[in-house]
C-alpha cells in the first residue's frame, strides 16, 4: 500500500504521511530498519550511560519508547518551516541525545550531519564553523546549551536548541509509523565529517543504500542475531559509534548499551562489569583501551574470577593497529577475571569514514593461536566488499601477493561523494571504482595488513593529528636549519601506539667543539614542542647534517624515503652520534645514585618510567622527566612500602622532586619520623626555562595537585610556583582573613623571585587572591604583568555566603571526584540535618574505591580537608574587591550554574572596572571544575601560554 498523503490544514506548511503496518521483509532505508525493530522486538531496550553518571546506573527506552520518543521529536522539528533535504548539524556529546536527533532528522525528512567536539581554539573553532557553513550554505545546527555557548561567537548560525526541541515535541502524539517523508534508497541519509588533519573536514555523504550494505555485512560477520547484546562507548560522532554498533545490531533487533568513554577510562573494572550484568556478545575497544585496561587492572589481583565474562563473544578493535602481545594480554587478563571459561575473538578492524567503519575483519584467538606478526593481521573483507594493493605512483598496477602498496577497497559500502567538492571525490577514486585509502598494506594469501601511511597524520590514542602543522611549530627552535625537517608516523617494535620520528638538519657543526651542548638544547626543544602540540614526545630524533640530507625536484623532504633509510639502518651513524653528544651534555650533570635510600628511590622512578636504573640520576627532577599527578601518588605509596614509613607527604614530593633531595627527606622520615615544618606557601612545581615565572594560586579546595598536569607543559620555558593553603599540615593554624592570605603570599613571591616582571594567576577561588596579591606587588612599586583569573567573577561574596558545611563539603568532595556534580547537588537537603560524621560516612560510601586510593585518602583527612576549604570560604565572606591591576586576562568555562554567556557578561565582566589597561575575556574548554582535568589540559596550556606571550611575559 502506498504511504497515504494528508492535505494541509491551514496552520501546517508541510506534508505529512502514514506508512501501513506492513514492512517490507527486507528494509531498503534506515526508516525500515526502526519500523523492523520496533515491529518485531518492540521491548529490546537501548541503554545509556551518560557522562555525568556517577556510578553505573542505566537509562532504558524500549525499542518501542524510543520510537515514540524520536516521532514526536521529528515532528517538533517541522515547527521549523524548513525544506525536505536540509542539513542538520547535530553538535551533541550523549550518545542518546546524538542517537534520537539523528532519527528525528531522518524522519522528519532532513538530512543529519555529524559534528565531532570543536576545537577550544577560538581561531580554529572559528575557521571550522564558517568553513561547514559555506559548505552547506543554510545548514542548521541542533546542540545543546553548552554547544550553543561554544559558537555563539559566530554570526549567522541558524540553532537550535534540543532542550527546547524536547519540549516542543511533548505536545505531539503521533502515531508510532509517522514519517514526514518516503525516503529512496539512494537518497542522502547521514553525513560525516572526516578529522580535518590535514585541512578543513571533508563531509562524507552516505546514503541509505550504502549504509544498509555496509550493516548488513558487518552483522553477518559477527553473527548478530535478535538475542545479541552489544555494548559500546564509542562517540555517536563517529561511524564506529553510530552505524557500526548502533544501525548495524538494530538491523539485528539486537539489544544495545552505550556508555559515554569517560565512564570506561574513569574506571576501567566497569567495563567488565557490564558486560557481566548486561550479558554482553559483541564490544568495542581499540588498542589504547586493550593496553589501558590490562596495564591499569595488572595489579588487581584481588578481582581475579569476581566477574562473568563467559558472554563476550567478539571484541572489536579499530581506530589504529592492535599490538599482538597486547591483544593475548588483555585475552589472559579476561580470562583471570571471569569466574566461568571464556571463549572470544579479538577482531582487529579496518575501516575509515569513507567505508561506514570497518570493512575488513580478522577474528582471531590469540590464546589459541600464536599470531604471524607483530600486529595482527587485519584480515579480510566483509561480504561485497573488495580489496587490493597496487603500486602508490600510478594507482592501478597491481602488487605481487606479499608486497606493499598503496591498499584499495570497493563496493557497495563506499561512500558516494564527499558534499560539494566534486575535486576530491574524483580524485579519491581510480578507474574501476576503487578508492585510494592512503593506507600502504600487504596481501599475502588474501589476508591484508598495514605497513604504514601515505597521508600526512599521526594518529595517537585514536586522535589524528596533522603532521604538516606539528613540522611548522617544530622549526622554531634555535638550532633547527629551516625546511630541511620532517616527521614521520613510526611504530617502534613492541609500542602500543603510533608514534613518530623527527629528521633534521642542525644548524651547527655536529663535530664542533659546543655540539654536545647545542643538540641537546635543540633536542629538548623538539620534545616540548612535540609534547605541547600532541602531548607526545618523539620517538626518535635524527640530526642529519645539511649536505646529507636529500630533497626531491620539487624541494621538498621525503618522509617516506626518510623512514626506510632509518628502518634498513641506514641513518645508525647520526643515531649513534646523536646518542654520543646527548650523553655527553648529560654526562656533565648525571651524578650516580650513592646511598642505600638513592638507590631504592632510582629504582621506583625507573619502574614508574619504564627505564632501567642506571638511567636515573640522582639529580633527576621527577616531573622533569615526565612525572604527573598520577605519578606522584604512585610515587609516594611505593616510597611508604619501600621505606616503611607510614606518610610520605605528597606535598614534600612536590617540593623534593630531585631524586636526591627527596631521599634526605626520607632519611629524615626513617629516622625521626614526622615532624612540623616551618609553612612555606610556594610548592615548585617546575623549575626549569628562562621566562619569567608562573606563580599559580589554588583554588577554594587549598591544594596544589590540581596543577601538576599543567606545569609539566612549562618545562623548559619558565619556572612554575604553586600556592598551597596553610593548615594542611600539623602545627600550622588556618589563614583568618583575604589580607593575612594576600599578604603572606605576596611576601613568598617577593622571596622567590625578588624583582618583577611579575606574572601570577588564580584558579577558581584562587583567581581574587592572586589579584590582591597583584595589588600588593605594585603597591610595593613592582610591575605585575600578568594576571590571569580563571573562572571567578571579583565579587566573591554572595557564593560565599551561600556555602556552610554541607555545601561546603559535596562541592570539595564533587572537585575532588567522590561524588559527582549532579549528586552534590541533589544531596545537600537530605544531608544538612544530618551530624557532621554521618555527612562525611555517607559521601565516603559513595565515593569509588579507586579514587579513595589514588588521593590516599582517609575520611580523617577528608574532614580536615573539609575545614580547611570552610576556613578559606571564610576569608571570603566579607571580600569587596577594590582598587585595579594594570590588566587582568579572565578565562571562562562552563560554570556551576547558568548558560556561558550569562556568566560571562553579568558575572565576569565587571573584571574590567577593576583593570586599568584592557581586560581581555577568553574561552577554555571543560566545566568549572574540569578544566585542569588531562582531558582539558592540552587546550588549556596552549590558550593559556597565548595569553602570557600577548602580554610579553
Amino acid at each position: 500500500m502506498a504511504p497515504i498523503a494528508l492535505a494541509p490544514t491551514t496552520n501546517t506548511r508541510f506534508v505529512t504521511k502514514l506508512k501501513t503496518s506492513i514492512v517490507s521483509p527486507q528494509p531498503n532505508t534506515l526508516h525500515d530498519v526502526l519500523a523492523h525493530a520496533v515491529e518485531r522486538h518492540p521491548l529490546h531496550e537501548l541503554g545509556f550511560i551518560t557522562s555525568s553518571a556517577h556510578d553505573s546506573s542505566i537509562q532504558t527506552k524500549t525499542f518501542s519508547e524510543f520510537n515514540q520518543y524520536v516521532r514526536n521529536l521529528a515532528r517538533a522539528m517541522l515547527e521549523w518551516g524548513k525544506p525536505t533535504g536540509s542539513v542538520v548539524v547535530v553538535y551533541l556529546t550523549e550518545h542518546e541525545d546524538n542517537m534520537a536527533a539523528v532519527w528525528a532528522c531522518l524522519l522528519a525528512g532532513y538530512v543529519p550531519c555529524l559534528q565531532p567536539a570543536l576545537s577550544a581554539q577560538q581561531a580554529h573553532k572559528e575557521a571550522h564553523v564558517a568553513h561547514i557553513k559555506n559548505l552547506f550554505g543554510s545548514a542548521i545546527w541542533l546542540t545543546s546549551e553548552i554547544g550553543a555557548e561554544q559558537i555563539s561567537s559566530i554570526s549567522g548560525l541558524d540553532s537550535h536548541l534540543l532542550s527546547e526541541l524536547k519540549a516542543s515535541a511533548e505536545k505531539f502524539n503521533v502515531a508510532a509509523n509517522w514519517i514526514a517523508y518516503e525516503p529512496k534508497p539512494d537518497d542522502e541519509a547521514i553525513l560525516f565529517l572526516t578529522s580535518g588533519s590535514t585541512g578543513f573536514s571533508k563531509a562524507v555523504v552516505h546514503t541509505h543504500r550504502t549504509i544498509l550494505a555496509a550493516c548488513r555485512a558487518k552483522g553477518q560477520s559477527y553473527g548478530l542475531t535478535s538475542e545479541s547484546r552489544i555494548m559500546n562507548w564509542v562517540g555517536f560522532d563517529h561511524v564506529a559509534g553510530s552505524l557500526e554498533m548502533h544501525v548495524t545490531p538494530l538491523l539485528f533487533g539486537a539489544s544495545q548499551l552505550h556508555v559515554h568513554a569517560s565512564a570506561i577510562l574513569a574506571d576501567p573494572l566497569r567495563f567488565f562489569r557490564l558486560i557481566d550484568e548486561k550479558s554482553i556478545e559483541l564490544a568495542f575497544a581499540p588498542n589504547f583501551l586493550l593496553s589501558k585496561l590490562t596495564r591499569d587492572l595488572e595489579k588487581r589481583t584481588d578481582f581475579y574470577g569476581s566477574f562473568d565474562l563467559s558472554s563476550v563473544r567478539q571484541i572489536n578493535s579499530g581506530g589504529e593497529a592492535v599490538v599482538s602481545k597486547t591483544a593475548q594480554a588483555f585475552a589472559a587478563m579476561m580470562k583471570k577475571f571471569s569466574k566461568n571459561s571464556v571463549s572470544f575473538v579479538i577482531s582487529p578492524g579496518f575501516g575509515m569514514t569513507e567505508t561506514c567503519a570497518g570493512c575488513i575483519y580478522n577474528p582471531a584467538d590469540v590464546l589459541a593461536t600464536e599470531p604471524a606478526h607483530e600486529f595482527l593481521d587485519l584480515g579480510r573483507p566483509i561480504n561485497g566488499c573488495e580489496m587490493r594493493v597496487v603500486d602508490p605512483q600510478d594507482g592501478v598496477t597491481l602488487r605481487p601477493d606479499g608486497e606493499s602498496g598503496e591498499l584499495q577497497v570497493r563496493g557497495p559500502m563506499l561512500f558516494v561523494r564527499y558534499y560539494n567538492n566534486a575535486e576530491a571525490t574524483s580524485s579519491s577514486f581510480v578507474e574501476g571504482g576503487w578508492y585510494r585509502t592512503g593506507d600502504i598494506g600487504i596481501i599475502e594469501k588474501g589476508v591484508m595488513r598495514l605497513s604504514g601511511r601515505i597521508k600526512d597524520t599521526l594518529i595517537v590514542h585514536g586522535v589524528s593529528y596533522g603532521i604538516p602543522e606539528l613540522e611548522t611549530h617544530l622549526q622554531t627552535p634555535e638550532g633547527v636549519t629551516h625546511s630541511f625537517l620532517t616527521a614521520a608516523p613510526y611504530r617502534a617494535p613492541g609500542q602500543e601506539t603510533e608514534a613518530f620520528i623527527i629528521f633534521y638538519s642542525p644548524t651547527f657543526d655536529l663535530n664542533g667543539p659546543d655540539a654536545s651542548t647545542k643538540l641537546f638544547a635543540t633536542h629538548r626543544a623538539l620534545r616540548d614542542i612535540s609534547v605541547k602540540m600532541i602531548t607526545l614526545p618523539p620517538q626518535v630524533i635524527i640530526p642529519i647534517p645539511v649536505d646529507q640530507m636529500e630533497k626531491t625536484t620539487l624541494g621538498k623532504l621525503s618522509r617516506a624515503h626518510l623512514l626506510n633509510l632509518f628502518k634498513q639502518g641506514q641513518l645508525a651513524k647520526h643515531i649513534a652520534r646523536a646518542e654520543e653528544l646527548i650523553s655527553q651534555a648529560r654526562g656533565v650533570s648525571f651524578v650516580a645514585p650513592s646511598t642505600e635510600t638513592e638507590k631504592a628511590l632510582a629504582k621506583i622512578y625507573a619502574g614508574i618510567f619504564n627505564l632501567a636504573d642506571g638511567d636515573i640520576s640522582a639529580s633527576d627532577n621527577f616531573f622533569e622527566i615526565g612525572g604527573t599527578s598520577i605519578d606522584a601518588i604512585r610515587l609516594k605509596r611505593e616510597s611508604e612500602e619501600c621505606f616503611g614509613v607510614p606518610d610520605v607527604s605528597a606535598i614534600q614530593i612536590l617540593k623534593r622532586p630531585v631524586l636526591s633531595s627527596l631521599a634526605n627527606y626520607i632519611n629524615t622520615l626513617v629516622s625521626r619520623g614526622t615532624e612540623a615544618e616551618e609553612y612555606d606557601p610556594i610548592v615548585p612545581l617546575q623549575l626549569s626555562g628562562k621566562k619569567t615565572p608562573i606563580f599559580f594560586v589554588h583554588p577554594g579546595i587549598g591544594e596544589v595537585l590540581i596543577f601538576v598536569n599543567l606545569a609539566k607543559y612549562f618545562q623548559n620555558e619558565r619556572p612554575f610556583y604553586a600556592f598551597r593553603a596553610r593548615g594542611f599540615d600539623a602545627g600550622h593554624p588556618y589563614f583568618t582573613s583575604m589580607d593575612e592570605m594576600a599578604s603572606c603570599y605576596a611576601a613568598a613571591i617577593k622571596k622567590t623571585q625578588a624583582t618583577g616582571p611579575y606574572a601570577i594567576a588564580g584558579y577558581s577561588y584562587g583567581g581574587v587572591v592572586a589579584f590582591e596579591v597583584a595589588k600588593r606587588l605594585e603597591a610595593m612599586g613592582d610591575e605585575v604583568k600578568f594576571v590571569g583569573l580563571i573562572n571567578i567573577p571579583p565579587d566573591i561574596a554572595p557564593r560565599m555566603n551561600e556555602i556552610d558545611w554541607t555545601s561546603g563539603m559535596l562541592h570539595l568532595s564533587a572537585f575532588l571526584g567522590l561524588v559527582a556534580k549532579h549528586d552534590a547537588d541533589d544531596l545537600a537537603p537530605p544531608l544538612r540535618p544530618l551530624p557532621k560524621q554521618e555527612q562525611l560516612e555517607f559521601v565516603w560510601k559513595m565515593a569509588p574505591p579507586e579514587r579513595i586510593v589514588e588521593l590516599q585518602l582517609t575520611i580523617e583527612k577528608l574532614d580536615k580537608w573539609v575545614d580547611l576549604a570552610g576556613s578559606l570560604i571564610d576569608c571570603g565572606l566579607d571580600y569587596s574587591p577594590s582598587g585595579s591591576v594594570s590588566a587582568v586576562d579572565v578565562f571562562y568555562a562552563i560554570p556551576f550554574a547558568g548558560t556561558k554567556t550569562d556568566w560571562l557578561n553579568n558575572s565576569l565582566k565587571p573584571w574590567s572596572g577593576y583593570s586599568r589597561g584592557e581586560a581581555t575575556y577568553t574561552d577554555v574548554p571543560g566545566e568549572h571544575h574540569t578544566l585542569m582535568d588531562l582531558e582539558h589540559v592540552p587546550q588549556f596550556q596552549k590558550i593559556f601560554r597565548a595569553r602570557l606571550e600577548a602580554r610579553g611575559v
